[in-house]
């Protein structure tokens, strides 16, 4: 029976096998460096919380109830370390990175000004086409194991690309989206928005309203039920708009170009629950940029990719849609100001510089236009600028249009000069001679 004698006893067994398994894995031993140190001490404080639970085995004849709730608790633990395993591949990765190493030190850079300086970053390739960002993987036992106090406090960060993608560095201002995720749980970013949406009368005014119509399509749901799935459905797209602007601050319309490749090719202006549409996405966005005063350069290098952009998002406000996602777009759009403050207000003095990118970006583009790795002539570069030259060249030589960026993507030689670029600046300006 469940937390039998037996049960336990096996439940007991099985939990000593995966920790031997987990402990012997050569893996889990100590990283060279800093990158998944954080990660490894999450991994062990997981072990620990589940040897933890195992000594507080309930004698035979301990209360049924007792054994059950003991039994529960072990398969829990169970579960999270065949969960566990995951985190090998993830460890081995710090040990011989795939992603470009020029990428690799951007993307640090991404995470020490989005989420905190001190974070662990794992950057792990994924077998399927898709990006995303994991947090404390294993938070649910640990946490959860009365009398356990956990070793590590420092953040680790798992951050899932497409193993193709893994030289394309014109993408990869999208990890700085996925970094958002970790900086919006850390910094209780999503939650300061819906406070600010709910001091706001009018905003009240219209969820109620949306609540009402909402009801009236779903007649089997109660108004409480409605108003609970619209809070839901406004917590992630706030989060994923949220996302987009801090991705925004930290690598300017670089951000939205690689955007633009990624998503549009899969859907145009179709909502889902989880994410708004690409055409509200885009107009945010643009708003966001010309707020913060990109608009002249966007125009001066790629006018014709810039006029693509706000075409698609002169559809952000029109097409029929449920009531639900026109509630959220219609109540976004007015407030969008919540998300440009929230994201400038977590980078503060990290946030780009327009008019120095933009003389840099230049330099940086017309090196690459005479195949001259883009370090700096004067002094190194940023990393942001040479990836903004590297976006400047790829529409100066393949074409200042929506094909031209495809074709760009394609364009290796290009992104190994960006991501070369990028490791000999970061390295030039990391050195101390003293």
């Amino acid at each position: 029976m469940d937390g039998g004698v037996s049960d336990l006893e096996f439940l007991l067994a099985a939990a000593r096998q995966e920790l031997e398994t987990l402990r012997e894995d050569p893996r889990l031993a100590k990283p060279r460096g800093k990158r998944g140190e954080a990660l490894r001490d999450h991994v062990l404080d997981l072990l620990g919380a589940v040897e933890h639970r195992m000594t507080g085995v309930p004698s035979a004849n301990a209360p049924e109830p007792v054994r059950r709730a003991f039994a529960r608790s072990l398969r829990q633990g169970l579960l999270m370390l065949r969960g566990g395993h995951a985190a090998l591949p993830w460890l081995a990765a710090t040990r011989a990175p795939n992603l470009n190493l020029g990428s690799l030190y951007m993307t640090e850079e991404y995470a020490r000004s989005l989420v905190a300086p001190d974070v662990d970053l794992v950057v792990v390739p994924d077998p399927e086409y898709m990006y995303a960002t994991t947090s404390w993987p294993f938070s649910a036992v640990i946490t959860m194991t009365p009398g356990f106090t956990p070793s590590t406090t420092r953040r680790p960060i798992v951050l899932n690309y497409p193993l193709s993608d893994s030289d394309r560095l014109l993408l990869h201002p999208i990890f700085a989206h996925e970094l958002g995720h970790a900086s919006a749980d850390e910094h209780q970013l999503t939650d300061t928005v819906q406070t600010a949406l709910d001091a706001d009368s009018s905003f009240t005014d219209a969820f109620q309203q949306a609540v009402d119509d909402i009801a009236v399509t779903y007649p089997s749901l109660a108004k409480t039920q409605v108003a609970g799935l619209l809070r839901n459905w406004l917590h992630s797209w706030i989060e994923e708009l949220l996302c987009d602007h801090l991705a925004l601050e930290a690598s300017g319309p670089a951000f939205l170009w690689a955007f633009a490749m990624f998503v549009m090719p899969l859907s145009y202006g179709e909502p889902s629950t989880d994410h708004p549409p690409n055409t509200l996405r885009v107009r945010l966005a643009l708003d966001h940029l010309d707020r913060r005063g990109w608009r002249p350069y966007m125009e001066a290098v790629a006018p014709g990719v810039t006029g693509w952009l706000d075409e698609i998002a002169t559809d952000a406000g029109s097409g029929a849609m449920q009531p639900q996602h026109t509630f959220l777009r219609d109540q976004l759009l007015t407030h969008a100001v919540l998300f440009q403050d929230a994201a400038i207000a977590r980078i503060g003095a990290d946030a780009l510089d327009p008019a120095a990118c933009h003389t840099a970006a230049h330099e940086a583009a017309e090196l690459l236009s005479r195949l001259i790795l883009p370090v700096g002539l004067d002094q190194p570069l940023t990393s942001h600028s040479i990836l903004l030259g590297g976006w400047q060249h790829a529409f100066s030589e393949h074409g200042d249009n929506p094909s031209g960026m495809v074709t760009a993507l394609a364009d290796q030689r290009l992104q190994d000069l960006v991501g070369k670029a990028i490791e000999m600046s970061t390295v030039t300006l990391a050195w101390d001679p003293s």
